[in-house]
């Protein structure tokens, strides 16, 4: 997608060889109307797609997400990360790892918003998979289905998009980097 990329390459940081930093536009600051043209995106690519609501995990991914709901006029779903183990009546809950900040969570939302229901979910980045597998497992608990997921910014070089492409999952990415070049402080995107 032109803007996203326009935006990654006008505001990105290449930190090291496999993080972006985006917080101008994305994950801190937040620009709205890239947002919204995000989430339109989304909301058009999965025009066809028979689903309930999409999902997302606290933080990074509501915004573009918010907007995507909106457009598609679907409830959007976010899935908390929790430290502590919930009442199992009212919660479904996934114990994942973050390996940006090396921390151990579990992701939790109420089993009303998502049993027995088609899902697609939408995050912000895609790098080595994990939150993509660990919320079809959080899914599959209460009879859901993780129809398809998009992702705004997916970091080809790393493991995820190779193993859950390989593995069948329907996967839209709207940004496709193939290398962060720390040398030259640059982007190369997918062609």
């Amino acid at each position: 997608m032109k803007k996203l990329v326009d935006a990654i390459n006008d505001l990105g940081v290449v930190r090291t060889e496999t993080i972006l930093d985006v917080s101008q536009f994305l994950n801190a600051q937040v620009d709205a109307q890239l947002m919204q043209s995000l989430g339109k995106d989304f909301s058009e690519y999965f025009a066809q797609y028979d689903f309930d609501a999409f999902v997302t995990v606290e933080t990074s991914g509501i915004a573009p997400s918010v907007f995507a709901s909106l457009f598609s006029n679907k409830p959007l779903v976010i899935i908390k990360k929790q430290d502590k183990v919930m009442d199992e009546a009212v919660f479904v809950q996934q114990a994942s790892h973050s390996f940006t900040k090396n921390h151990n969570y579990y992701l939790t939302v109420k089993k009303e918003f998502i049993e027995n229901k088609r899902l697609i979910l939408l995050d912000d980045f895609l790098a080595q998979g994990s939150v993509v597998l660990n919320v079809d497992a959080l899914f599959k608990k209460v009879d859901a289905e993780l129809v398809a997921t998009g992702i705004c910014i997916s970091k080809n070089f790393q493991d995820g998009y190779k193993k859950l492409t390989s593995q069948g999952y329907d996967l839209y990415c709207q940004a496709q980097i193939k290398k962060l070049d720390v040398e030259s402080s640059s982007v190369i995107f997918e062609d």
